[in-house]
């Protein structure tokens, strides 16, 4: 088993388990209520995290890279470089889109 993604927020961990399952990916959930020890352990180790099977580790990093990539970095809109967060998928100062910054949202 190797595990395959982690993240502080437990909706996120448990939204790409169903990203796996409908892949027919079988997964494992774990530290989902670790959040308790936290305070004799580093933040991170606690986070809730996916595993797979060795077998499927390569079929689930692929389908998991787009979640990586939406909670990747802040970007800046080519259209009127304002700086947006990473949970903005449309310029809040222009309303262009971030995918397709040359037309209007």
């Amino acid at each position: 088993m190797k595990k395959v993604f982690t993240d502080q927020n437990l909706s996120l961990v448990a939204n790409a388990a169903n990203i796996l399952e409908h892949a027919g990916l079988s997964s494992e959930l774990r530290n989902t209520y670790a959040g308790g020890a936290s305070g004799g352990l580093a933040f991170n180790e606690v986070w809730p995290e996916l595993w797979v099977a060795d077998s499927s580790v390569a079929q689930a990093e692929k389908l998991l890279a787009v979640l990586a990539d939406a909670n990747g970095c802040d970007w800046t809109c080519p259209h009127c470089s304002e700086s947006n967060g990473v949970n903005f998928d449309l310029c809040w100062h222009c309303g262009r889109s971030r995918e397709n910054s040359g037309k209007k949202a």
